[in-house]
């Protein structure tokens, strides 16, 4: 009789739930479905957010192949950020002299060029910026590292100045353009060339033979070249991106005059970043100095109402939700974490990130952890590893949502760990996934360093607070 009674009132509570959910609300995320809370047999409820901010201290390395951050973005609410470009240019070969048979065969040398495949930008497009180019000093610790240098890394000393380009429009870097390579015309774009003066060029040309032996004999006397940004440009407000692994964009090109079998011809020899022996470096730094925020790294509010969130060099936001330890258990439909992006932070000229990344702060064992139970691991969707489409993480009618749904109920039914979670825009981040072992798992999350900022609201605004809101019916 027990059994029935408990048979027969599972199915009346099924059709009440049933009838309960006519009315459908559909979520931003993922497109799921849950029913309508009606106070009797679904619910919902809102649990406060406690929000704080924090410089992210900086592990990221830049590869050789990756776009390279280049120029100076002033930003009058995150500060200034400077990027700096480091790279050794060879000839294609070594062992034997570049340019034509010997140097016996030189006639003269018409121009050197350095050439950078250019990529995007990030910021006002109206910027105008200057590019020096210098000489990396001989004493300098500069070499090839498979692994990339950190950004943070200092800048290498320089000695030489070699040449510059003033006022190069931010707006002209993708244009076509037309020029003359040997005896044919070159029709191409995204390529910003800097003429170099011939007597930089002559110098390499004039080498020893013996110095275009070996890539060691080579870098022991020319070093490579250092590409920075001209701090008197007329208007920062933009970063760019070249590649400077694109051999066919980026090159120190010297057009000459040569003796070929009793003649004189016209011909070009380029110096290229090669696939060995070669090395990079982008160097990067923000300034929040003067800036709201900077106040806000250092007025020390453990709850703020503004949350500035920076890329990569940048911020996060360390997030806690006090309420879940007092849930009892329930029936989950949705649990989403919601922030709100506020206006009037020239978000028009400096978009947001696009894509924010949410992980679990395990202190206990001091290290971040994928968020247990919603973050799914999927081998084949790398680098990314998981699908940000049903996690969360876009902006979406002026919003971010992260889908917690799985690591609430975990809290909530089996009494799970409930940890404080940590909110950012990295460009690359290294989290344990517990699911798979203790190993951390490197997450690509965006293609250009240093490309996006927002602000949000935090859990102390008092118009748009981030909140974790909770649809459940209970048992």
């Amino acid at each position: 009789m027990k059994k029935l009674l408990l048979s027969l009132s599972s199915v009346i509570a099924f059709v009440l739930l049933n009838e309960s959910c006519t009315k459908i609300r559909t979520t931003e995320l993922g497109g799921g479905l849950i029913p309508a809370d009606d106070n009797v047999t679904v619910f919902d409820t809102t649990l406060e957010v406690i929000s704080s901010v924090f410089g992210l201290p900086d592990s990221t390395r830049q590869t050789r192949d990756a776009d390279q951050l280049f120029g100076i973005l002033e930003d009058p609410f995150f500060g200034t950020t400077t990027g700096e470009m480091y790279v050794q240019l060879h000839p294609n070969l070594f062992g034997t002299y570049p340019f034509g048979s010997s140097r016996d065969s030189l006639i003269g040398l018409d121009s050197v060029v350095l050439s950078l495949r250019y990529k995007s930008i990030y910021g006002d497009t109206n910027s105008v910026q200057g590019f020096k180019i210098y000489e990396i000093d001989q004493s300098a610790p500069f070499r090839d590292s498979s692994t990339g240098y950190l950004i943070s890394h200092p800048s290498f000393p320089v000695s030489n100045f070699i040449g510059e380009k003033t006022n190069v429009s931010y707006l002209t870097l993708n244009d076509s353009l037309q020029y003359i390579r040997a005896k044919d015309t070159v029709k191409t774009a995204n390529e910003l060339r800097i003429v170099l003066p011939n007597e930089f060029g002559m110098r390499l040309m004039n080498f020893d033979t013996t110095i275009y032996k070996t890539d060691s004999a080579f870098n022991a006397n020319f070093k490579g070249l250092a590409i920075l940004p001209d701090a008197a440009s007329a208007f920062k407000k933009a970063i760019a991106y070249f590649n400077l692994a694109d051999q066919g964009g980026t090159r120190l090109s010297f057009h000459y005059r040569t003796t070929r079998n009793g003649k004189p011809d016209t011909t070009v020899t380029d110096f290229v970043l090669r696939t060995n022996y070669r090395a990079t470096a982008n160097i990067v730094r923000k300034d929040p100095s003067g800036t709201p925020f900077e106040n806000q790294l250092a007025n020390g509010v453990n709850n703020q109402s503004e949350v500035f969130i920076q890329s990569t060099p940048g911020s996060y936001s360390l997030l806690k939700i006090p309420g879940l330890q007092e849930l009892n258990n329930r029936l989950l439909y949705k649990a989403v974490l919601i922030a709100e992006q506020l206006e009037g932070y020239e978000e028009a000229s400096f978009p947001t990130p696009g894509l924010l990344f949410l992980d679990a702060v395990d202190s206990a064992n001091s290290r971040f952890i994928t968020i247990p139970n919603s973050w799914v691991f999927l081998q084949s969707s790398s680098p990314l590893f998981y699908d940000p489409g049903t996690f969360g993480g876009f902006l979406n009618n002026k919003r971010f949502e992260f889908d917690l749904t799985a690591y609430i109920q975990g809290i909530v039914t089996r009494k799970e760990k409930s940890f404080a979670l940590r909110l950012y825009a990295p460009f690359t981040t290294r989290p344990v996934v517990p699911s798979i072992g203790t190993n951390q798992i490197p997450v690509t999350i965006s293609n250009r360093l240093g490309s996006g900022r927002t602000v949000i609201g935090g859990g102390a605004h008092p118009t748009q607070k981030m909140r974790l809101y909770l649809v459940y019916s209970r048992l």
